[in-house]
């Protein structure tokens, strides 16, 4: 269906979907995401929703394509991953083997993944021990309170693993099933991808992580974003010419949108 300016900036909403042949399992990605119950199956769900979405109009050459705001594309994938994952954390940031992430209450960005999946517990393990274990920051207990200013729902088992008693000594990590997945959602310029498997190769020598989910677009949904940008095909190139290189396992997912 053909819109004119004015009803395509009318437009409120759109179908967000995985396209059929955009799912790129890689480094056995698949088996892993099996093995933890249900995940792949979520995310499908979470990716096959209504949404906002915010019209645009942008110029390419003498031409102009009409387009949406990426900005708000991001925003809206990441409230239905909220809405379908309880213990999702979103601008996650690993420094030093610990995941910071922000909150409700924190209006502050901080650079590193988009979300991720993690142990809390186990996390804040790895806090405690290098606030106030072996080797501890100078300013451990100034850390350690800004992140449980941040994260209150920590408090009580914060108090658990405190243990003054220890202090100068590390305590163990918590046995745990629970898989680290980090996940991405990109949009931006294609140099961008690069930036990312960098990233998540550091956190990977840091934390061991399982999985990385990387939302990129595809189809129809390119050409409404930029030129040049991140998209399926490209990372699925990349992965597939450094294979001996990125280790980590990788579910790339590429999306789409139907205008309703």
């Amino acid at each position: 269906m053909k819109y004119s300016k004015n009803e395509w900036m009318e437009l409120s909403s759109a179908k967000l979907f995985i396209a059929d042949d955009a799912q790129f399992f890689y480094n056995h990605s698949k088996e892993i995401l099996e093995f933890n119950g249900g995940l792949i199956d979520k995310f499908k769900s979470s990716m096959s929703s209504e949404i906002l979405i915010k019209p645009i109009i942008r110029k390419k050459g003498k031409h102009e394509v009409f387009g949406i705001e990426a900005g708000n594309l991001n925003s809206q994938i990441r409230m239905l991953l909220t809405q379908n994952f309880n213990n999702i954390k979103l601008e996650v940031n690993e420094i030093n083997g610990v995941y910071y992430f922000s909150s409700s209450k924190d209006k502050k960005q901080i650079a590193g993944f988009d979300f991720a999946l993690l142990n809390n517990k186990n996390n804040l393990i790895k806090l405690r021990n290098l606030c106030f274990g072996e080797l501890k920051y100078s300013d451990g207990k100034k850390r350690w309170d800004k992140f449980l200013n941040l994260n209150t729902d920590l408090l009580p088992f914060s108090k658990q693993i405190l243990r003054p008693d220890k202090y100068g000594e590390n305590i163990s990590s918590l046995i745990s099933d629970t898989p680290l997945i980090l996940g991405e959602i990109q949009f931006g310029n294609w140099a961008l991808a690069y930036r990312d498997f960098f990233k998540i190769l550091k956190a990977n020598v840091q934390t061991s992580v399982d999985c990385l989910i990387y939302i990129c677009p595809t189809g129809d949904l390119e050409n409404m974003l930029s030129d040049g940008i991140v998209t399926f095909n490209k990372t699925k190139k990349i992965l597939q010419e450094f294979q001996k290189v990125i280790s980590v396992p990788v579910w790339l997912i590429g999306v789409d949108i139907k205008i309703n």
